[in-house]
């Protein structure tokens, strides 16, 4: 008994090794360096909470949420909009492309110049509890 536990203790360490010294071949990606003067990449978890600025310069919403598409491109921004101390806020749906991304201050400052508090106020509401794969 002893002998062929032995055995299959050797075997494994055996295969482990042969395991560790495999080469990966998975995509591997270097991103370029980013220019002191802003972001050369994004974190999309970064984004959350973020205020959304319109077109007259005034918070219009804040960034609640990024829907993917499952090829990975983006297909729209979740914005939280209106309400008071977290009462009535409702969630809209916006296209990445309506939004601009600066740096001010080191810091990012997100506008949408083509929208307003009041567009998004009077647009429907999504429920994002029921968009797609929930994880839970």
């Amino acid at each position: 008994m002893k002998t062929i536990t032995l055995a299959a203790a050797v075997t494994l360490v055996s295969a482990a090794a042969a395991f560790a010294q495999t080469t990966i071949t998975a995509p591997i990606v270097i991103l370029p360096e980013a220019a002191p003067s802003a972001p050369a990449h994004l974190l999309a978890s970064k984004f959350d909470d973020y205020d959304v600025y319109g077109a007259d310069g005034k918070e219009i919403g804040e960034i609640e949420d990024i829907v993917l598409n499952v090829d990975g491109t983006i297909a729209a921004v979740a914005l939280e909009v209106g309400g008071f101390l977290g009462i009535g806020e409702k969630d809209v749906l916006v296209d990445w492309s309506a939004l601009e991304i600066t740096t001010q201050d080191n810091d990012l400052r997100i506008t949408a110049p083509t929208l307003t508090r009041e567009v998004l106020e009077q647009a429907a509401a999504v429920d994002l509890d029921k968009i797609g794969v929930t994880r839970n």
